[in-house]
């Protein structure tokens, strides 16, 4: 007729391991996904960073060596490309930290928590 209770505990105990098995590989696969993400992100950031710093250290010593021509006084001319630079930190650590947190926090927690939906919307449209 049935089964017996042993049995139906058998299949849940069987089901439930599937299913805890199948929820572990799937967070293992989702923070993956994540931290790669964010590992790509950060090196490719990173690669533009250092091009970038290049190219201004460059732009700053040709900068400092036409002020020190036009000045006679090739010393100055890097004193003055120095102070900017100084003032510039001084400008963006004073008005700049809030939005550079703000932009931060949004950029990162868009990429976290969204990446999440794309994976919802796969699994269900396997299903259909």
């Amino acid at each position: 007729m049935g089964k017996g209770i042993s049995e139906n505990i058998q299949e849940f105990t069987t089901a439930t391991q599937s299913f805890i098995e199948s929820s572990i590989n799937y967070h293992k696969l989702d923070l993956y996904k994540k931290v790669m993400s964010g590992v790509i992100s950060s090196s490719h950031k990173l690669l533009l960073g250092f091009f970038l710093l290049i190219s201004i250290l460059f732009l700053s010593l040709a900068a400092s060596v036409y002020i020190g021509d036009l000045l006679d006084n090739d010393a100055l001319g890097y004193l003055i490309v120095g102070l900017f630079y100084f003032l510039l930190v001084i400008l963006v650590a004073i008005f700049m930290k809030p939005v550079i947190e703000k932009s931060l926090l949004r950029k990162t927690s868009q990429q976290f928590f969204n990446s999440n939906e794309d994976i919802k919307i796969d699994k269900y449209e396997s299903l259909q």
